[in-house]
């Protein structure tokens, strides 16, 4: 048994199958696809079994969405589905085309709201990464996954990482559908990481610059920057009817010097900023900073204790 994964918390997890689109991009590849609505309930099986063994998530809550009325063993599926929790939820053709995924997506949202004992959210499509769902539900503090048949893009490598795409490839193995293997284009685990952030120069704009120097003078010691207090220290520097402090971070993130972060919390979930140290502006000023003479102490200091406490009370989301 692996020991790492006993020790996390099993979370409650809802899973959502954009099962037409998971239809269609199977049926791609298969010559005979008279069993294929068979084969992706095995498959859909072998999914709940690996969250639970590999990641700790039970499935609680199960969605699947499609026109089952034109599979000839329409009525079929939606009984096995049924049987493993999944509610087929019916889409017909006839309404217009992004009716399904935004049904989908609606549920999800409606799900976050109405049922938040739900930590994790998993998706599963044919090639659809519903990036801005998957996104928004992060922003939230929950857990999430996407499950793809086929490899995502390198926007969705780049948005979401490695570590919350799942690799077909084991789910598939057990499903039977072996035969799709060789279209999948390389494992998730071995695909190469995202590129590094695009980085910008801050020369030609001096209040982003400013606000660099700032949060390296006053937060650089910290492996994670508290949005609160930060934006806080910031509204006593700038002149927020010319330019406000959050519009001043977007800048920074804009030009890879900063990438913010949500974390949950309690009672709260909040915002951390993370420097990124290879961007030219931040070595520069880091250097700039080493070489100046030690200040003399101060009585007192520019931000309260509470500010420069690490917030303990809330609990860093667990990695898939």
């Amino acid at each position: 048994m692996d020991r790492s994964h006993s020790r996390k918390p099993i979370r409650t997890t809802a899973l959502f199958v954009d099962y037409e689109n998971l239809y269609q991009q199977a049926a791609r590849y298969l010559k005979d696809t008279s069993d294929l609505n068979g084969q992706l309930a095995d498959l859909l099986y072998s999914l709940r079994r690996y969250l639970l063994a590999r990641r700790r998530f039970r499935v609680v809550l199960g969605r699947a969405y499609a026109d089952f009325e034109q599979y000839d063993d329409g009525l079929a599926i939606q009984r096995v589905l049924a049987e493993q929790g999944i509610v087929p939820r019916m889409v017909p053709s006839s309404y217009e085309a992004p009716s399904r995924s935004l049904q989908l997506t609606i549920d999800a949202l409606q799900t976050l709201q109405s049922h938040p004992e739900v930590q994790a959210f998993v998706v599963v499509s044919g090639n659809r990464s519903y990036l801005p769902l998957l996104e928004h539900l992060r922003g939230h503090g929950r857990q999430i996954a996407l499950l793809q048949l086929t490899s995502p893009s390198d926007l969705v490598y780049e948005r979401l990482g490695d570590r919350l795409l799942l690799d077909p490839r084991p789910i598939l193995e057990h499903a039977g559908l072996r035969q799709l293997l060789a279209h999948l284009s390389g494992p998730v685990e071995n695909t190469p990481p995202a590129p590094p952030p695009a980085f910008a120069s801050l020369a030609d704009d001096p209040d982003a610059l400013k606000a660099l120097e700032l949060i390296l003078e006053h937060f650089g010691q910290y492996e994670e920057v508290y949005l609160t207090p930060l934006l806080r220290k910031m509204s006593e520097t700038f002149d927020e009817t010319r330019v406000e402090p959050k519009e001043l971070i977007n800048r920074l993130e804009a030009a890879g010097a900063v990438r913010l972060e949500r974390r949950r919390g309690f009672p709260y979930d909040y915002t951390v900023l993370i420097l990124h140290e290879d961007h030219p502006d931040v070595r520069r000023l880091r250097e700039a900073m080493a070489s100046q003479p030690e200040p003399e102490p101060k009585v007192g200091g520019d931000l309260s204790d509470e500010d420069h406490v690490e917030d303990t009370s809330g609990e860093e989301p667990s990695a898939f």
